[in-house]
């Protein structure tokens, strides 16, 4: 792992991160790559910036083989409305960005990933922005003893209804999609 501290924030850079980019690009013979990295990027920028509006200080960003994890744990001692500005920045952004792309013809492919990118983070599952928007919602209706039993029984159906959809509506998922649908699974039958 390569790691290095940027003021009071570690990056880490994990093997995986970049194998999966190698295979990633290695596969990619379209150029996509580049978009869905970038948007990638905008997304967690976003997060970041909220971040930085609240005056919270992420401990570590973390590049692994599933994506950029940030990590701030003191977040979760702020009001609620905080976090949920914080998590729900980076996927409000890709839906903007979506919009604006699709203003240009051009542009209307990196329209689609932005918005898939968006959607796509909404899943209330494992370390998702939608998950833990969801908690937030939870913790503030349901009995606290019952918050990660309802976020699991929502994670499963989530995954059930999206691996449905695909088996329909995708007749001829690709390696990718079918594999990250297994991951999703296997992320929402976990318990955290």
């Amino acid at each position: 792992m390569i790691e290095f501290k940027l003021n009071r924030t570690t990056l880490r850079w994990d093997f995986s991160f970049f194998a999966v980019l190698a295979v990633f690009f290695w596969l990619d013979s379209s150029g996509f790559g580049l978009t869905a990295l970038a948007i990638c990027a905008v997304h967690e920028l976003a997060h970041l910036a909220m971040m930085r509006a609240f005056a919270i200080v992420p401990e570590s960003v973390t590049f692994y083989g599933a994506g950029i994890r940030i990590s701030a744990p003191n977040i979760e001692n702020r009001a609620l409305a905080v976090q949920a500005s914080v998590y729900s920045a980076g996927c409000l952004v890709n839906l903007l960005l979506a919009g604006v792309l699709w203003q240009f013809p051009d542009l209307r492919s990196a329209a689609a990933v932005s918005l898939f990118t968006g959607l796509f983070n909404l899943l209330p599952v494992g370390e998702f922005d939608g998950r833990r928007l969801l908690k937030l919602f939870l913790i503030a209706r349901v009995k606290p003893e019952n918050v990660d039993e309802t976020l699991r029984l929502c994670g499963i159906i989530s995954m059930v209804i999206c691996t449905a959809a695909v088996i329909i509506l995708g007749r001829e998922a690709g390696f990718t999609l079918t594999t990250t649908m297994i991951y999703l699974l296997i992320m929402s039958l976990r318990r955290v």
